[in-house]
């Protein structure tokens, strides 16, 4: 494994009542960590990752979740 994956995933509860996806990331060396996605990052994801349900995003690369974050970020 040469780039960091997507090894789990969840649902929160997030700010007034919202929900996100925390989505869990492994890195080559072993270190885990989590990364909570807003609605827009979460559909970038989805999208991203042809995913129909949430676990279809595991085993996916970081770069994705990236590039999610990138996407919601930019909506402004």
């Amino acid at each position: 494994m040469s780039e960091a994956q997507i090894v789990a995933v969840r649902l929160a509860p997030a700010h007034e009542g919202d929900v996100e996806l925390i989505v869990d990331i492994r890195y080559a060396n072993g270190g885990m960590t989590q990364v909570p996605l807003d609605h827009h990052a979460t559909q970038a994801l989805f999208q991203a990752c042809a995913a129909e349900v949430a676990d279809d995003l595991i085993g996916h690369g970081w770069s994705k979740v990236r590039d999610a974050l990138q996407t919601s970020y930019s909506r402004f």
